[in-house]
């Protein structure tokens, strides 16, 4: 019944967290009603400052032992996945790596007060698991959207339109494909050996469980050494020869329990304690405050303004920016890099295709704007909704209109107006905040632009006929602020 219980909500969080980076509803919407599963994650709830979120995943494991892991955390759950692609699903029971798991979280955590995001970000498994949705999930999923609009066009139908395949980078694709390849291998051969060895979060929260009031324990009186116990154990931290489980690594899949012939295998409250248990365990309680004290949440104030709809016209290239465009919510360089994991759950619900991983070795796979698909409409407030750990702040609409995030720089040498020798309006009719105005005692006027009314919402670049580049860029403030 427990496993049942076990598979039912690992199998409904899997799909929640899925279907955040694979939403093909438009606007998002159905992306933004999901976003909670993201904040449920351990990592992202304690960069959130999710305190609550993060007390409960934490007193839960001191309670049960690590459920989180084999029922809420998406990478935990896709490596049962793969496991039963296993032909021979037999484990045995392997001695831990303390040394191993103790140099990978100090990795991480070094990664993480340095503000090394392509450290932490890689180890993190939300975010691990945030990659490989967003660079292979998402387009297989608009694939099979544009394949079901193709058989429902041949029915006479419309009510279907096709979505356009958008390509965030090598290095994103690269990166997951990566992560994906040696999740797999590792855990079709060794099981959960990437939980129990790599992940920071597994670490942790194996520290916890070690001293959990409920754990497996095997009852000698009634074992008899068979070793099925220990060949349905994923995680192999079950001895049958002495009689042992390792309960940091035991996951709480329940399987040995429902192997076990004899019942001699349960997930039973304790006796009474060791001494050196509880010391342990008054350590582990003594260390949650450390772990939850992380950053707080920021708010901001700002005004009104319209927006407007501009016809598609798709960029050839893309320009490399000397000051990357944050979303708008981001606030700074320093404060977005020190809060975001690259998970990409922004880059997949947004409805414009205007953020992209950044893949140029800083701040690694962080989301930036870039404006070749489109531009970033006042009214869409969809990476700061689903952001799971505020590295973009939520915003309302009214304020997200007034942050200026960057502000547009005229490059005259390349406009059609001079190349070709036309006139261009483009730019200034596709300004929403009439930033830009056209300026020249010649008949052929050029754009200039006001930077105390441009917010760097990419209108403007979006639309410029200008190519292989636009003829005018958004350049990206340090710090974003209110006009």
């Amino acid at each position: 019944m427990w496993k049942q219980l076990r598979t039912c909500l690992a199998v409904i969080c899997f799909a929640g967290c899925l279907l955040l980076f694979c939403d093909r509803s438009e606007g998002g919407e159905f992306a933004q009603a999901l976003a909670w599963f993201a904040s449920m994650q351990l990592v992202p709830a304690m960069l959130a400052g999710g305190f609550v979120v993060a007390g409960i995943i934490l007193a839960t494991t001191m309670l049960l032992g690590r459920v989180y892991c084999s029922v809420i955390c998406p990478l935990g759950i896709l490596q049962d996945v793969l496991a039963s692609l296993r032909q021979k699903r037999r484990y045995a029971y392997r001695k831990g790596h303390p040394f191993l798991r103790v140099f990978f979280l100090g990795v991480f955590l070094i990664g993480f007060v340095l503000g090394i995001p392509v450290v932490y970000g890689l180890l993190e498994p939300y975010s691990a698991f945030g990659r490989m949705a967003a660079s292979i999930g998402e387009p297989v999923s608009i694939l099979a959207h544009n394949g079901v609009e193709w058989l429902v066009r041949k029915t006479g139908s419309f009510a279907l339109a096709p979505q356009p395949l958008v390509f965030h980078g090598w290095t994103s694709l690269f990166t997951a494909i990566a992560t994906l390849a040696i999740i797999a291998f590792l855990t079709i051969r060794h099981g959960r050996i990437w939980c129990n060895t790599v992940c920071p979060v597994g670490t942790v929260l194996g520290l916890l469980s070690r001293y959990a009031c409920i754990r497996p324990r095997i009852d000698v009186s009634q074992c008899v050494h068979c070793g099925k116990c220990a060949t349905g154990c994923k995680a192999g931290c079950i001895d049958a020869e002495n009689g042992t489980v390792d309960s940091s690594r035991c996951v709480a899949c329940w399987n040995c329990v429902n192997t076990c012939t004899q019942g001699a295998l349960h997930f039973l409250p304790g006796k009474a304690l060791s001494t050196t248990e509880k010391r342990g365990r008054r350590a582990a309680l003594a260390a949650l405050p450390g772990l939850l004290a992380l950053p707080f949440n920021n708010a901001f104030a700002a005004e009104s303004k319209g927006d407007q709809d501009i016809p598609a016209l798709r960029r050839k290239e893309r320009r490399a920016y000397a000051v990357p465009v944050l979303p708008p919510g981001a606030v700074d360089a320093r404060r977005f890099s020190s809060r975001c994991t690259g998970c990409q759950l922004c880059v997949t619900a947004c409805p414009h295709d205007v953020l992209h991983p950044r893949g140029d070795g800083t701040g690694l796979l962080q989301p930036v704007m870039s404006f070749e698909y489109g531009f970033c409409h006042f009214k869409c407030v969809a990476c700061g909704m689903v952001c799971p750990t505020e590295a973009i702040t939520r915003l309302s609409p009214e304020e997200k209109a007034s942050i200026q995030v960057g502000r547009a720089v005229v490059h005259p040498d390349i406009c059609v107006v001079t190349t070709d020798q036309v006139t261009c309006t483009a730019c200034q009719r596709a300004c929403p905040t009439g930033a830009i105005s056209l300026v020249g005692e010649e008949a052929l006027k050029r754009p200039a632009v006001d930077a105390e009314k441009c917010i760097g919402c990419g209108a403007c670049e979006y639309i410029c006929p200008a190519r292989p580049l636009a003829a005018i860029q958004i350049e990206g403030n340090v710090e974003q602020h209110r006009l």
